[in-house]
Formats: C-alpha cells, sequence, structure tokens
C-alpha cells in the first residue's frame, strides 16, 4: 500500500530478551542489521524500509546498540547491509530514499 517501516534502533526492540537498563555492548550494528534485513525479506524487498533511529533523545544513547554513539553511525548500517548483498540503490533507499519518496508522495507541493 505504499508505507513504510522505520527500524527503531532501541534495544529492546532489537534483542529478543534485553531488558531496559541492561547494558549497552549486548546490543550490536550485527543485530539492528538482522533486523532490517529480517523485515526486508518479509516484505520481499527493501522498498519499504528505513530507519526511525529516534536519536532525537526518544530514550538516550545508553539503550542504543553499542557501535552507534550519533547519527554520525548510521553509515554502519548501510555498510553492513552491502556485505550482506544488498545493492548500492536498495541501501541507498533503506538509509533515506524510502522515507524521502513517502513524503513527497504524502506532502502537498509547495
Amino acid at each position: 500500500r505504499g508505507g513504510l517501516m522505520g527500524t527503531v534502533l532501541y534495544n529492546v526492540f532489537l534483542r529478543q530478551g534485553h531488558g531496559k537498563g541492561e547494558a549497552k555492548d549486548r546490543v550490536t550494528l550485527d543485530h539492528a542489521v538482522a533486523h532490517i534485513d529480517h523485515v526486508c525479506q518479509l516484505l520481499g524487498s527493501a522498498a519499504h524500509v528505513g530507519i526511525g533511529s529516534d536519536f532525537d533523545g526518544g530514550f538516550g544513547l545508553s539503550h542504543v546498540p553499542k557501535d552507534f554513539d550519533s547519527v554520525a553511525d548510521l553509515p554502519k548500517i548501510g555498510e553492513a547491509l552491502r556485505e550482506r548483498g544488498y545493492q548500492p540503490q536498495e541501501v541507498e533507499a533503506v538509509l533515506g530514499g524510502n522515507w524521502l519518496a513517502l513524503l513527497q508522495r504524502a506532502l502537498p507541493q509547495a
């Protein structure tokens, strides 16, 4: 239906059994990328998957995977997706292109 699922980089959502307040280092970039890959596999492509990072202070850096200290670390997701065999256009879509396309469809033209 043209929707988009944003993967939230919140440790409790990324590793089964991880409790709020548990050590940050128990959840890694690999957990985040495995989650993104799983959703892509369920949907059949990367066309409706994005990142919903919540780095705006929703839960704090102590609750995101150990490989992330700021939004500047988000490109690590792209590198890991490429290592899993994702094509450059799929990586670009997941890292922001899908959100941009959704907003362009949903918002009125200026």
